[in-house]
């Protein structure tokens, strides 16, 4: 067994590798999200334009067959002591050392960068367990532990016209703003701004984690990018009638064009209780499936005592499906 880094994004061996990836991130899974193949393999080719994160793939290779695929990330603006390792291995290839040969070669790359501390996610079906589930049992065998447990929800699409109307109504004094793709350059300090707040405000468990800041620049940055490499963006703003932003949702759409990744949801402290998200997200959700008719499956992910949240994604038919675990290891 081999283990080597795609260096060649296009050809049979990134179309292998990816397969291999996509089978065990998949296996025993209920609608597992998993980047799309033609969005992953253009995000690793432009990585050396991405402002935010390093990103590395990685292959177990036996002759010209993949047995096992692996993520090595880090960040290059903040948290700069942390990587990320995710490994899948397809479920006939388990239980011969192939992860654990990926899982050598990724702690020594990103030991070498100078990071200390190592996450990754495991993400458990409803009625296993960390120690009964095979990426569980490989996280804790070596030395993870889980720093941040949330619940990943499905929403199956298309949501009954009947929930959408409950949510979609106007709020006296706010007004709701739409863009499909990037946003517009004059909404980007706003939106920044709304972005650094949730990032401080999401729920982090034990995570040795700083958060991020952004400005202006780096949300259109980020937005042009995720477009560049076939994500489709769809954003509600949700400001007062004078204009002052209150607060956003944003989906991300695969380019398979059936997942949708339900990303942030955030309405500041001083607008809550005026039902602003569920408005935001109902909004933004009849602009999904208008836009991308062929959606099956809104994915989100909603940390365990986040009880707002938690309510909000209830009352719109979100089911939960697994909890996915953000473990964490020390490199030194």
């Amino acid at each position: 067994m081999e283990i080597r880094k795609l260096t060649s994004f296009d050809g049979t061996e990134a179309e292998a590798w990816y397969q291999a990836r996509h089978a065990g991130a998949t296996a025993d899974r209920h609608a597992a999200l998993v980047t799309a193949r033609d969005t992953e393999l253009r995000s690793l080719a432009a990585n050396d334009t991405n402002p935010n994160r390093h990103r590395e793939a990685w292959g177990a290779w036996e002759g010209d067959t993949c047995v096992g695929g692996m993520l090595v990330e880090w960040a290059r603006q903040e948290n700069m002591h942390r990587a990320s390792i995710d490994i899948a291995v397809p479920a006939p290839n388990r239980r011969r050392g192939v992860g654990a040969a990926l899982w050598d070669t990724g702690s020594q790359v990103a030991a070498a960068t100078g990071r200390t501390t190592v996450s990754g996610e495991v993400h458990v079906p409803r009625g296993a367990s960390l120690e009964t589930w095979p990426g569980g049992r490989f996280a804790l065998a070596r030395g993870f532990v889980s720093g941040l447990a949330e619940d990943r929800l499905v929403l199956d699409l298309p949501v009954p016209e009947q929930i959408l109307e409950i949510h979609d109504q106007p709020v006296s004094g706010y007004r709701v703003h739409s863009w499909h793709g990037p946003m517009p350059a004059e909404w980007l300090p706003a939106l920044a701004a709304l972005t650094s707040e949730m990032e401080a405000d999401v729920p982090t468990g034990e995570l040795d984690v700083e958060a991020a800041n952004w400005d202006a620049e780096r949300v259109g940055t980020n937005q042009q990018r995720l477009s560049s490499i076939g994500y489709a963006l769809v954003t509600a703003v949700v400001t007062t009638d004078d204009g002052e932003p209150a607060g956003y949702t944003q989906m991300i759409v695969e380019s398979d064009g059936v997942h949708v990744h339900q990303d942030d949801t955030y309405i500041r402290r001083a607008h809550r209780g005026h039902r602003l998200g569920g408005l935001a997200k109902a909004h933004n959700l009849r602009e999904l499936v208008t836009r991308h008719p062929r959606t099956r499956h809104v994915h989100t992910w909603t940390a365990e005592t986040n009880d707002a949240m938690q309510a909000i994604n209830e009352r719109f038919g979100f089911r939960p499906v697994e909890t996915s675990h953000t473990m964490e290891s020390s490199l030194s």
